[in-house]
């Protein structure tokens, strides 16, 4: 954490709330909330269908709205360990052997970050209102994808190995044109679903829901995605453990077997997920090469690039080679083994460690430990006295962790369509469950 009493003495830190005084004369100061909604509801709208030249566009906009946020009232809460790794991220630009790439990687880091404070703006109050937005679009692009399975799609790169038994296997991408990138986008719409599933209330708000977790997790599947079907497995074990803790919450007094009911039923989930798999052999075959290590070809190319980013980051301990794909791209040739050009690190924490060093990643676990903190306290509040919200906020947090674990395996959440949505869930997390908010 950056200490406290540095901050009234910021020069940055003077300027908040300046301008609270014009609020009551302004008419975008007193509707300052909606603006940065609009704003919001803009992005998520965009991200599956707008380049990432024209989502960068979008979100240049976003730290311009941000300032002046900033000018009327104190920033909303997480910033603190966001500055701090702003700022192991531009030291790391500053020291790095290739100044200039970096500094392309440090912009595109730092329009993310001071994005930030306007999505915490936007969900304020209505938080709930644009989940359903990105929800629908999310649909509309699940929707896609599953047309792409029943009527073919041409292969935009070479996802399946030439050689394997599964070569020729349609993996859909929809507009994102990647399918791990669609799988890494549907992933917060699944357990945003499950949320909604048991948080809504009349039958029709909850067959959209039902319609959406069937859909948006079938098109997760069909995309083929590896690291997704991980991310997948994480949303629905994660929502299931804090349905099951809040369940033996609110029912003490209940019979034993009735609390073990959930856990009996979801056993049967994962029996029919087992089943499913073993009646497609497709799938059987590219489940089991998750754990194949070296004999599969995708496997094999991770793990050399995951020894070669090792080697990058015993050279550059502290700070990294600075962040970004073209810094990256610049420094690896350097270290690669022969025949494994690589693009990225293909592991978060790995990619995160490269760029930014020790001291990056450090001040990286110290902010998602932050989100993680402040998930936890807001959980159990909210357990304590269940509400809709509290499902929703499972379906949040489930989405979460589904990114978090297909990361582990993928540097998917660098791309403008995932890591946006990652910040769009923690600013849902740090709003304030507002009853009155709901649909």
């Amino acid at each position: 954490m950056v200490p406290a009493h540095w901050f009234p003495a910021s020069w940055v830190t003077g300027w908040w709330g300046k301008g609270a005084p014009w609020v009551p004369g302004s008419l975008l100061g007193r509707w300052r909330d909606e603006v940065a909604a609009l704003w919001v509801a803009g992005l998520l709208l965009g991200l599956p269908f707008l380049s990432n030249d024209q989502l960068g566009v979008l979100l240049l906009g976003g730290v311009g709205l941000g300032w002046w946020l900033w000018l009327l009232e104190p920033p909303a809460g997480l910033w603190g360990t966001a500055v701090l790794y702003w700022l192991t991220l531009t030291l790391a630009t500053a020291f790095s052997p290739v100044k200039m790439a970096a500094l392309s990687g440090w912009v595109k880091a730092s329009l993310y970050l001071a994005a930030l404070e306007v999505l915490l703006r936007g969900v304020r109050r209505w938080g709930q209102w644009l989940m359903i937005l990105y929800l629908l679009v999310a649909l509309l692009v699940a929707v896609v994808g599953l047309r792409q399975w029943f009527f073919g799609a041409e292969a935009l790169a070479t996802w399946i190995d030439p050689e394997s038994p599964l070569a020729g296997t349609t993996r859909v991408y929809s507009f994102l044109k990647n399918p791990n990138v669609l799988a890494a986008y549907l992933l917060p719409g699944v357990g945003m679903s499950l949320g909604c599933l048991l948080g809504w209330r009349t039958w029709a708000q909850r067959a959209l829901a039902i319609t959406l977790v069937l859909v948006l997790t079938t098109c997760v599947v069909l995309t083929g995605s590896r690291g997704g079907w991980l991310g997948l497995a994480a949303v629905y074990a994660s929502f299931g453990v804090g349905l099951g803790w809040g369940w033996w919450q609110w029912s003490p007094h209940r019979p034993l077997w009735q609390r073990l009911l959930l856990w009996v039923g979801a056993g049967l989930v994962l029996v029919l997920v087992l089943a499913l798999l073993g009646r497609s052999e497709r799938l059987r075959l590219r489940f089991l090469s998750i754990f194949a290590g070296r004999a599969d070809s995708s496997n094999n190319f991770r793990i050399n690039v995951w020894a070669a980013v090792v080697a990058m980051i015993r050279d550059h301990p502290w700070l990294g080679i600075g962040p970004g794909n073209r810094a990256f791209n610049l420094i690896y040739p350097l270290y690669q083994r022969p025949n494994f050009n690589a693009l990225g690190a293909y592991s978060v924490p790995l990619e995160v460690a490269v760029e930014s060093g020790l001291l990056g990643f450090g001040a990286f676990v110290a902010l998602t430990g932050t989100i993680l903190h402040r998930s936890w306290q807001k959980l159990i509040y909210l357990v304590k006295q269940p509400c809709p919200q509290t499902f929703l906020l499972m379906g949040i947090l489930a989405g979460m962790a589904g990114t978090m674990v297909h990361g582990l395996v993928d540097t998917l959440w660098f791309r403008p369509q995932v890591q946006m949505l990652w910040w769009f869930s923690v600013a849902l997390v740090f709003s304030r469950y507002d009853s009155k908010s709901s649909p």
